[in-house]
């Protein structure tokens, strides 16, 4: 595993380098010149330095970021490892902690890699990684439970269309009140102030257009195909799996639904159709560096069953890879389909 060199360490190097030079000068001048003379000297020398090393700042052009068309985030490991075998020439890099896999997919270059669980290593991990890489577009892929009175099913998939915050706001013993009660945004940005909720942006609406809303199948010969609602053909029973992709709002928490109850209250408050740990975070450090991001998740459980005997976690990853790998073999015919300039949110 190699370690992205940071500026950090490369100026400790040089600062260090510098002590020992000045050390050998004290030495010297300690020998050959009065007080009066050295502290002309050192005079002189410290501004011919500085003059110089300005100079030649100037003239010194920064290294252009390496180029990552788009990145894909899970919380895990087993959220993304099976990506590893998909990469052409691929290496790994140590970045803020978490290791992480580049490599190429047709023509593009694909980084893969999980950022830890929870809103805070997803937001750090992310931070570093765009701060890093000149990186085209986020997705966020894995798992994710669906609320019992919601629509979707385990199995089926959300693509994102509203990422909400679950532990912003005020709480009362009345119940939880919106951040706006604050008067602070979370984020504010071009004239418009997010508090709670951040909207999905151009992105969505271009995979959208290319994977609608409704019934797919994996397999079959085909990597994921739409299918007619009901089977009047028979086609799904040819098939190893079928689910249900939708677009809604998805709740971000910090602790999930530990009992059903919980969860419907939640679902009572937000209306989300999915929770998870870590969308939020990742959709408002893009908004925040001006990034297209995509949420993707797989329904692996129902909000609030706490037994995981009842997870079907390979089930969900599945699924979730399929409307992926549609999107990569998309973007793997050129020109690449990614909203380079669009923001994290609608114009």
């Amino acid at each position: 595993m190699q370690t992205f060199p940071t500026q950090k360490s490369s100026a400790i190097v040089a600062t260090r380098r510098w002590f020992d030079n000045r050390a050998r000068i004290h030495r010297w001048t300690d020998a050959n010149c009065d007080p009066i003379k050295l502290t002309h000297l050192w005079g002189f020398a410290s501004f011919w330095l500085c003059k110089t090393r300005l100079q030649q700042s100037k003239g010194r052009s920064v290294r252009p970021a390496e180029r990552i068309d788009i990145a894909v985030l899970g919380a895990v490991p087993k959220e993304v490892q099976k990506l590893d075998t998909l990469l052409a020439n691929s290496r790994v890099y140590e970045i803020a902690g978490s290791a992480f896999r580049i490599g190429k997919w047709h023509d593009h270059t694909v980084l893969a890699g999980a950022t830890g669980i929870g809103k805070v290593n997803a937001a750090i991990s992310t931070a570093a990684l765009l701060a890093s890489y000149d990186i085209g577009q986020v997705w966020n892929i894995g798992c994710a439970g669906c609320f019992e009175q919601g629509e979707l099913k385990v199995g089926d998939v959300l693509i994102t269309d509203a990422f909400l915050c679950g532990d912003e706001g005020v709480l009362s013993a009345q119940g939880v009140q919106s951040a706006r009660q604050i008067g602070i945004p979370l984020v504010a940005k071009e004239e418009r102030r997010y508090f709670d909720a951040f909207p999905a942006g151009p992105l969505v609406a271009q995979v959208k257009e290319r994977l609608p809303a409704g019934c797919y199948g994996v397999g079959g010969g085909a990597p994921l195909m739409p299918l007619p609602m009901p089977d009047s053909a028979g086609l799904h029973a040819q098939l190893d799996a079928t689910f249900q992709l939708a677009y809604g709002p998805s709740l971000s928490v910090g602790m999930v639904s530990g009992d059903p109850e919980v969860a419907r209250q939640r679902y009572g408050r937000y209306r989300a159709l999915a929770e998870n740990m870590e969308g939020s975070a990742i959709a408002q450090t893009c908004l925040r560096f001006g990034k297209p991001f995509v949420e993707c998740r797989g329904m692996s459980n129902t909000v609030g069953d706490r037994n995981k005997r009842r997870w079907q976690l390979e089930k969900a990853i599945a699924h979730c890879h399929a409307v992926l790998l549609n999107w990569l073999s998309a973007a793997a015919q050129p020109p690449l389909a990614i909203a380079e300039s669009a923001s994290n949110h609608p114009d």
